[in-house]
């Protein structure tokens, strides 16, 4: 369970690449290389980089669905 916040980073970046533009994908991949990097160099439990990586998913669906996902 600890991939599916990784699996829908990388999904949502995927569907919202015209949405973003490749300068906003871009700053996406940096922010997560950021927060990777800095749980790994700081030792801190990979529990909390998957959280963070989960709050980083509820952001990206908000900015690129402008709300929540709507189901039909």
């Amino acid at each position: 369970m600890m991939i599916l916040p990784f699996l829908v980073f990388w999904a949502i970046l995927f569907v919202a690449r015209k949405e973003l533009g490749w300068r906003w994908v871009g700053i996406c991949v940096g922010i997560w290389v950021l927060l990777l990097s800095g749980f790994m160099y700081l030792g801190i439990s990979p529990y909390l980089f998957v959280a963070a990586q989960a709050l980083l998913d509820c952001i990206l669906i908000l900015a690129v669905f402008k709300g929540d996902i709507r189901i039909n």
